[in-house]
């Protein structure tokens, strides 16, 4: 009559994780904040920084682009820098998750969306 109910504690432990999920995203949020990557374009002109939420903060250009040449460095550090900050924000809540001992099925797929993987 009782043989399922050893499962009753792994559910409630669930339910209490999920509780604290979004204090744990909120933290996760203001650290993201505070992390910081950088990217260069190809010809290595430009370079972004931004912050693990995707804010840039800095953009440096050395050299002598301009024009077209100029906005595609730009646009290719941004990206890269974008991409970086993606894969360090998805790497953090793949931590969270584990540390929390959440067993959420499908996660994996999602945080390859969030990154651009498949």
């Amino acid at each position: 009559m009782f043989k399922g109910l050893g499962n009753l504690g792994n559910i409630a432990s669930m339910v209490g994780a999920f509780q604290q999920l979004p204090e744990k995203m909120q933290e996760l949020n203001e650290r993201m904040k505070l992390e910081s990557v950088s990217a260069s374009s190809d010809c290595s002109t430009v370079k972004v920084s931004m912050n693990g939420v995707g804010h840039v903060y800095e953009i440096k250009i050395e050299g002598d682009l301009t024009g077209p040449d100029l906005e595609q460095a730009v646009q290719d550090a941004t990206n890269a820098a974008g991409a970086a900050a993606k894969q360090l924000y998805a790497e953090s809540i793949s931590q969270m998750i584990s540390d929390m001992d959440l067993n959420l099925p499908g996660i994996d797929n999602v945080l390859a969306s969030l990154t651009g993987g498949s």
